[in-house]
């Protein structure tokens, strides 16, 4: 009898997992790509308002993670300050941000990449590593 329910046991687990992935496999379809590997194509398919947000974003989790990231250096990744809005604000103090350009600067440096309609592949986050460097390089 044990070994019966053994073996029922593990084929509804079976199941279920098949019923799992499938699921997973069909709602993966449906979700977007990841904001990372978005690219001309998209960019193109915004409006003024959709790429002020994705700036937004990318600018604000730039910053957020330069403060981790020195904050880690300095042995302070876990003081809740040294990885605050605070650590942000003195970056920009002392413009030691590296992402610090106003959206509205970044979008016309990106409007002006994705011109050329053979640069349309290129990520969206590689063009904003690329722009920024070639602003603070002026």
């Amino acid at each position: 009898m044990r070994r019966l329910a053994v073996g029922l046991t593990g084929g509804l687990i079976c199941v279920l997992g098949a019923f799992a992935a499938g699921r997973r496999t069909e709602g993966a379809a449906m979700q977007p790509r990841r904001a990372a590997l978005l690219n001309g194509a998209d960019w193109a398919a915004y409006g003024p308002k959709e790429k002020d947000a994705y700036l937004s974003g990318f600018i604000a989790g730039a910053g957020a993670e330069q403060a981790r990231a020195l904050a880690a250096l300095a042995g302070d990744s876990l003081d809740s300050s040294a990885v605050s809005s605070s650590a942000i604000t003195r970056l920009t103090d002392e413009k030691q941000l590296r992402f610090s350009y106003a959206p509205s600067v970044y979008a016309a440096q990106v409007d002006d990449f994705y011109w050329w309609v053979d640069h349309r592949e290129i990520p969206i986050v590689d063009v904003m590593i690329t722009i920024n460097r070639q602003m603070k390089d002026r």
